[in-house]
Protein backbone atom coordinates (compact mmCIF):
# COMPACT_ATOMS: atom_id res chain seq x y z
CA UNK A 1 0.00 0.00 0.00
CA UNK A 2 1.25 3.18 -0.95
CA UNK A 3 1.62 6.65 1.42
CA UNK A 4 -1.43 7.86 3.10
CA UNK A 5 -3.62 10.53 1.53
CA UNK A 6 -4.47 12.40 4.47
CA UNK A 7 -3.13 15.49 6.65
CA UNK A 8 -1.59 14.46 9.97
CA UNK A 9 -1.29 16.32 13.39
CA UNK A 10 0.34 15.36 16.43
CA UNK A 11 -0.32 15.59 20.31
CA UNK A 12 2.09 18.15 22.08
CA UNK A 13 3.41 16.57 25.10
CA UNK A 14 1.24 18.89 27.57
CA UNK A 15 0.99 16.64 30.45
CA UNK A 16 2.28 13.49 31.13
CA UNK A 17 0.72 10.03 30.66
CA UNK A 18 2.75 8.28 33.52
CA UNK A 19 1.28 8.77 36.53
CA UNK A 20 2.77 4.82 38.17
CA UNK A 21 5.41 6.98 40.13
CA UNK A 22 3.52 9.39 41.93
CA UNK A 23 0.06 9.89 42.86
CA UNK A 24 -1.70 12.79 41.26
CA UNK A 25 -4.45 13.59 39.11
CA UNK A 26 -5.23 9.64 38.28
CA UNK A 27 -8.64 10.03 38.34
CA UNK A 28 -8.24 10.55 34.34
CA UNK A 29 -8.96 6.97 32.33
CA UNK A 30 -7.02 8.46 29.22
CA UNK A 31 -3.76 8.62 30.79
CA UNK A 32 -2.81 6.15 27.91
CA UNK A 33 -2.50 9.24 25.30
CA UNK A 34 1.35 9.90 25.67
CA UNK A 35 2.02 6.35 28.02
CA UNK A 36 5.36 6.72 28.06
CA UNK A 37 5.88 10.82 28.60
CA UNK A 38 7.00 10.99 32.21
CA UNK A 39 7.61 14.17 32.33
CA UNK A 40 6.32 17.94 31.19
CA UNK A 41 8.47 20.73 30.21
CA UNK A 42 8.38 23.62 28.42
CA UNK A 43 11.81 22.80 26.76
CA UNK A 44 10.21 19.41 25.54
CA UNK A 45 7.23 21.16 24.29
CA UNK A 46 9.01 23.17 22.04
CA UNK A 47 11.49 20.61 20.92
CA UNK A 48 8.57 18.53 19.78
CA UNK A 49 6.73 21.18 18.01
CA UNK A 50 10.03 22.06 15.79
CA UNK A 51 10.83 18.15 15.13
CA UNK A 52 7.01 17.98 14.03
CA UNK A 53 7.01 21.04 12.08
CA UNK A 54 10.37 19.95 10.52
CA UNK A 55 8.77 16.75 9.82
CA UNK A 56 5.91 18.49 7.40
CA UNK A 57 3.10 17.35 9.87
CA UNK A 58 0.48 19.56 9.20
CA UNK A 59 -0.76 20.48 12.85
CA UNK A 60 -0.21 20.47 16.41
CA UNK A 61 -2.42 20.10 18.89
CA UNK A 62 -3.23 20.57 22.79
CA UNK A 63 -6.10 19.52 25.23
CA UNK A 64 -8.01 21.70 26.67
CA UNK A 65 -7.81 20.50 30.20
CA UNK A 66 -5.87 21.72 33.93
CA UNK A 67 -4.61 18.59 35.42
CA UNK A 68 -3.86 14.79 33.45
CA UNK A 69 -1.29 12.41 34.59
CA UNK A 70 1.34 12.62 36.70
CA UNK A 71 0.71 14.89 39.64
CA UNK A 72 -1.80 16.92 37.10
CA UNK A 73 0.94 18.43 35.88
CA UNK A 74 0.01 20.18 32.57
CA UNK A 75 0.27 23.45 30.57
CA UNK A 76 -2.77 25.72 29.80
CA UNK A 77 -3.89 25.19 25.91
CA UNK A 78 -4.35 28.72 25.03
CA UNK A 79 -0.94 29.85 26.56
CA UNK A 80 1.24 27.63 25.14
CA UNK A 81 -0.28 27.31 21.61
CA UNK A 82 0.03 31.32 21.70
CA UNK A 83 4.08 30.64 22.57
CA UNK A 84 4.30 28.10 20.40
CA UNK A 85 2.94 30.67 17.16
CA UNK A 86 5.81 32.54 17.99
CA UNK A 87 8.82 29.12 17.44
CA UNK A 88 6.73 27.85 14.32
CA UNK A 89 6.26 29.52 11.15
CA UNK A 90 4.60 26.56 9.03
CA UNK A 91 2.60 24.13 11.23
CA UNK A 92 -1.01 24.91 12.27
CA UNK A 93 -1.92 24.76 15.68
CA UNK A 94 -5.46 23.93 17.40
CA UNK A 95 -7.28 23.13 20.35
CA UNK A 96 -8.16 19.83 20.91
CA UNK A 97 -10.91 20.94 21.88
CA UNK A 98 -11.55 23.99 24.06
CA UNK A 99 -14.59 23.51 26.64
CA UNK A 100 -17.74 25.66 26.07
CA UNK A 101 -18.21 25.56 29.81
CA UNK A 102 -14.44 26.92 30.73
CA UNK A 103 -14.95 30.07 29.22
CA UNK A 104 -17.20 32.41 28.47
CA UNK A 105 -17.67 32.80 23.94
CA UNK A 106 -17.21 35.99 23.39
CA UNK A 107 -13.87 35.97 25.56
CA UNK A 108 -13.18 33.15 23.59
CA UNK A 109 -13.89 34.60 20.03
CA UNK A 110 -11.80 37.70 21.17
CA UNK A 111 -9.15 34.42 22.12
CA UNK A 112 -9.22 32.83 18.37
CA UNK A 113 -8.96 36.07 16.78
CA UNK A 114 -6.02 37.07 18.87
CA UNK A 115 -3.81 33.92 18.62
CA UNK A 116 -4.84 33.66 14.79
CA UNK A 117 -3.22 36.89 14.33
CA UNK A 118 -0.13 36.07 16.02
CA UNK A 119 0.28 32.89 14.04
CA UNK A 120 -0.58 34.50 10.81
CA UNK A 121 -3.68 32.82 10.07
CA UNK A 122 -2.58 29.09 11.35
CA UNK A 123 -4.81 28.85 14.51
CA UNK A 124 -7.68 26.49 14.45
CA UNK A 125 -10.68 26.63 16.80
CA UNK A 126 -11.64 22.88 18.12
CA UNK A 127 -14.68 23.51 20.65
CA UNK A 128 -16.36 20.97 22.35
CA UNK A 129 -19.15 20.85 25.38
CA UNK A 130 -16.95 19.32 28.38
CA UNK A 131 -16.96 16.33 30.13
CA UNK A 132 -14.67 15.66 32.70
CA UNK A 133 -16.69 16.03 35.65
CA UNK A 134 -13.78 15.64 38.16
CA UNK A 135 -12.06 18.63 36.62
CA UNK A 136 -14.64 20.47 36.59
CA UNK A 137 -15.07 20.28 40.30
CA UNK A 138 -11.64 20.54 41.16
CA UNK A 139 -11.24 23.99 39.53
CA UNK A 140 -15.06 25.43 40.50
CA UNK A 141 -16.87 24.84 37.20
CA UNK A 142 -20.50 23.24 37.51
CA UNK A 143 -21.16 20.55 35.76
CA UNK A 144 -24.45 20.72 33.64
CA UNK A 145 -26.35 17.81 32.39
CA UNK A 146 -25.01 16.52 29.19
CA UNK A 147 -28.24 18.10 27.05
CA UNK A 148 -27.59 21.51 29.12
CA UNK A 149 -23.56 21.71 28.25
CA UNK A 150 -24.63 20.95 24.30
CA UNK A 151 -27.43 23.41 24.90
CA UNK A 152 -24.69 25.89 26.05
CA UNK A 153 -22.34 25.28 23.44
CA UNK A 154 -24.73 25.72 20.43
CA UNK A 155 -25.33 29.46 22.03
CA UNK A 156 -21.47 29.33 22.60
CA UNK A 157 -20.66 28.90 18.63
CA UNK A 158 -23.34 31.28 17.64
CA UNK A 159 -21.68 34.10 19.12
CA UNK A 160 -18.04 33.21 18.45
CA UNK A 161 -19.47 32.60 15.14
CA UNK A 162 -21.06 36.10 15.18
CA UNK A 163 -18.61 37.68 16.87
CA UNK A 164 -15.56 37.06 14.54
CA UNK A 165 -17.57 38.41 11.37
CA UNK A 166 -16.27 41.97 13.20
CA UNK A 167 -18.54 45.01 13.95
CA UNK A 168 -20.96 45.30 17.10
CA UNK A 169 -22.20 42.22 17.93
CA UNK A 170 -25.10 41.15 20.29
CA UNK A 171 -26.91 37.96 21.76
CA UNK A 172 -29.98 37.58 23.98
CA UNK A 173 -29.68 33.70 24.98
CA UNK A 174 -30.97 31.27 27.62
CA UNK A 175 -27.21 31.16 29.20
CA UNK A 176 -25.58 33.67 27.22
CA UNK A 177 -25.58 37.80 26.29
CA UNK A 178 -23.66 39.84 24.77
CA UNK A 179 -24.57 43.78 23.98
CA UNK A 180 -22.47 45.33 21.50
CA UNK A 181 -19.53 42.97 21.87
CA UNK A 182 -16.49 43.99 19.59
CA UNK A 183 -13.80 41.57 18.13
CA UNK A 184 -11.58 43.37 16.47
CA UNK A 185 -9.31 43.63 14.59
CA UNK A 186 -10.41 40.82 12.48
CA UNK A 187 -8.30 37.99 11.31
CA UNK A 188 -7.51 38.35 7.28
CA UNK A 189 -8.73 35.51 6.49
CA UNK A 190 -11.43 33.27 8.50
CA UNK A 191 -10.56 31.29 11.53
CA UNK A 192 -11.79 27.17 10.84
CA UNK A 193 -13.89 26.06 13.73
CA UNK A 194 -13.63 22.54 14.46
CA UNK A 195 -16.47 20.83 16.49
CA UNK A 196 -15.43 18.14 18.48
CA UNK A 197 -17.89 15.28 19.31
CA UNK A 198 -20.34 11.79 17.67
CA UNK A 199 -23.30 12.13 19.33
CA UNK A 200 -26.03 13.58 17.10
CA UNK A 201 -26.97 17.18 18.29
CA UNK A 202 -23.12 17.14 17.96
CA UNK A 203 -22.89 16.42 14.04
CA UNK A 204 -26.12 18.63 14.02
CA UNK A 205 -24.44 20.99 14.88
CA UNK A 206 -21.12 20.76 13.05
CA UNK A 207 -23.16 20.45 10.41
CA UNK A 208 -24.67 23.63 10.67
CA UNK A 209 -21.60 26.03 11.73
CA UNK A 210 -18.27 23.43 11.68
CA UNK A 211 -15.70 23.89 8.72
CA UNK A 212 -13.85 20.99 10.58
CA UNK A 213 -15.71 18.19 12.96
CA UNK A 214 -13.83 15.56 14.89
CA UNK A 215 -15.10 12.16 15.97
CA UNK A 216 -13.09 11.23 18.65
CA UNK A 217 -10.31 7.94 19.58
CA UNK A 218 -10.69 5.30 17.95
CA UNK A 219 -14.26 4.38 16.40
CA UNK A 220 -14.90 1.12 15.00
CA UNK A 221 -15.40 1.33 10.93
CA UNK A 222 -18.84 0.36 11.12
CA UNK A 223 -19.17 3.58 13.79
CA UNK A 224 -17.30 6.42 11.75
CA UNK A 225 -19.13 5.14 8.68
CA UNK A 226 -22.50 5.41 10.02
CA UNK A 227 -21.46 8.81 11.82
CA UNK A 228 -20.18 10.14 8.01
CA UNK A 229 -23.35 9.14 6.57
CA UNK A 230 -25.18 11.24 8.85
CA UNK A 231 -22.97 14.29 8.95
CA UNK A 232 -23.19 14.25 5.22
CA UNK A 233 -27.05 13.91 5.29
CA UNK A 234 -27.04 17.05 8.08
CA UNK A 235 -25.37 18.73 5.73
CA UNK A 236 -27.66 18.36 3.11
CA UNK A 237 -30.59 19.56 5.00
CA UNK A 238 -28.37 22.71 6.17
CA UNK A 239 -28.15 23.53 2.17
CA UNK A 240 -23.93 22.48 2.10
CA UNK A 241 -22.22 19.83 0.59
CA UNK A 242 -20.24 16.89 2.34
CA UNK A 243 -17.19 17.82 1.23
CA UNK A 244 -18.03 21.56 3.32
CA UNK A 245 -16.68 19.83 6.75
CA UNK A 246 -13.22 18.66 6.77
CA UNK A 247 -13.57 15.12 8.57
CA UNK A 248 -11.15 14.14 11.23
CA UNK A 249 -10.22 11.92 14.00
CA UNK A 250 -7.40 11.41 16.47
CA UNK A 251 -5.82 8.16 17.55
CA UNK A 252 -3.21 6.59 19.78
CA UNK A 253 -0.68 5.14 17.68
CA UNK A 254 2.12 2.75 18.37
CA UNK A 255 4.02 1.93 15.29
CA UNK A 256 7.59 0.12 15.31
CA UNK A 257 9.98 -0.70 11.74
CA UNK A 258 9.06 -4.69 12.81
CA UNK A 259 7.54 -7.43 14.90
CA UNK A 260 10.32 -7.38 17.44
CA UNK A 261 10.34 -3.71 18.15
CA UNK A 262 6.49 -3.88 18.31
CA UNK A 263 6.59 -6.57 20.89
CA UNK A 264 8.75 -4.53 23.18
CA UNK A 265 7.00 -1.38 22.64
CA UNK A 266 3.28 -2.77 23.66
CA UNK A 267 5.27 -4.75 26.30
CA UNK A 268 6.65 -0.91 27.81
CA UNK A 269 3.16 0.76 27.29
CA UNK A 270 1.43 -2.33 29.19
CA UNK A 271 3.53 -2.29 32.06
CA UNK A 272 2.81 1.56 32.67
CA UNK A 273 -1.27 0.78 31.68
CA UNK A 274 -1.12 -2.21 34.27
CA UNK A 275 0.90 -0.41 37.16
CA UNK A 276 -1.62 2.41 37.27
CA UNK A 277 -4.62 -0.30 37.32
CA UNK A 278 -7.29 0.53 39.70
CA UNK A 279 -5.95 3.61 40.49
CA UNK A 280 -7.65 5.34 37.59
CA UNK A 281 -11.10 6.32 38.64
CA UNK A 282 -12.54 8.00 36.10
CA UNK A 283 -13.12 5.17 33.70
CA UNK A 284 -15.79 4.66 31.26
CA UNK A 285 -17.15 1.76 32.95
CA UNK A 286 -16.40 -0.43 36.25
CA UNK A 287 -15.48 -3.56 33.85
CA UNK A 288 -13.11 -1.17 31.79
CA UNK A 289 -9.88 -2.64 30.85
CA UNK A 290 -7.84 -0.61 28.32
CA UNK A 291 -7.14 -3.09 24.79
CA UNK A 292 -4.08 -1.90 23.38
CA UNK A 293 -5.24 -3.44 20.02
CA UNK A 294 -8.13 -0.98 19.21
CA UNK A 295 -5.46 1.84 18.73
CA UNK A 296 -3.54 1.91 15.82
CA UNK A 297 -0.62 -0.47 16.13
CA UNK A 298 1.47 -1.82 14.05
CA UNK A 299 4.41 -1.73 12.00
CA UNK A 300 4.26 0.90 8.83
CA UNK A 301 2.60 -1.59 6.21
CA UNK A 302 -0.08 -2.26 8.95
CA UNK A 303 -0.72 0.87 10.17
CA UNK A 304 -1.26 2.36 6.83
CA UNK A 305 -3.52 -0.54 5.94
CA UNK A 306 -5.64 0.52 8.97
CA UNK A 307 -5.54 4.38 9.06
CA UNK A 308 -6.30 3.77 5.14
CA UNK A 309 -9.41 2.35 5.95
CA UNK A 310 -10.71 5.57 7.23
CA UNK A 311 -9.32 7.32 4.65
CA UNK A 312 -11.64 5.48 1.93
CA UNK A 313 -14.54 6.13 4.48
CA UNK A 314 -13.76 9.77 4.86
CA UNK A 315 -11.47 10.78 6.91
CA UNK A 316 -9.28 13.37 5.84
CA UNK A 317 -6.87 14.29 8.97
CA UNK A 318 -5.58 12.15 11.81
CA UNK A 319 -4.85 13.67 14.88
CA UNK A 320 -1.83 11.64 16.78
CA UNK A 321 -0.95 10.49 20.12
CA UNK A 322 2.06 9.00 19.79
CA UNK A 323 1.71 6.58 23.09
CA UNK A 324 5.58 6.02 23.50
CA UNK A 325 7.20 9.27 23.02
CA UNK A 326 9.56 10.38 24.22
CA UNK A 327 11.06 6.79 24.47
CA UNK A 328 11.37 6.43 21.03
CA UNK A 329 11.72 8.09 17.08
CA UNK A 330 8.25 7.47 16.47
CA UNK A 331 7.67 11.01 15.37
CA UNK A 332 10.49 10.33 12.93
CA UNK A 333 9.37 6.73 11.13
CA UNK A 334 5.80 7.30 11.16
CA UNK A 335 6.55 10.68 8.98
CA UNK A 336 9.16 8.81 6.56
CA UNK A 337 6.72 5.75 5.90
CA UNK A 338 3.27 6.54 6.23
CA UNK A 339 2.67 10.15 4.78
Amino acid sequence: MGKVEAAFGVALPTYAGDATGTPGADEYWGLYDLTLNDDVTWERVVSFAKEAESLGYESLWSPDHFMLGKNGMMLEVWTTLSALSQVTSKVKLGTWVANNVYRNPALVAKMASSLALMSDGRFILGYGAGWYQHEHAAYGYDFPAPGVRVDMMKEGVEIIRGMMKGGKFSYNGKYYRVKDAVDEPVPPKKVPLMIGGWGKRILTMAAKYADEWDIGAEPTYEEYQKRVEFIEKELRKAGRKPDDVKKCMHVHLLIAKDDDELREKKRRVMEVVNALGSRIVQLPSADYRFDIEKAIVGTPDQVREKLGRYVDLGCQRFELMFMDYPKYRSLELFASTVF
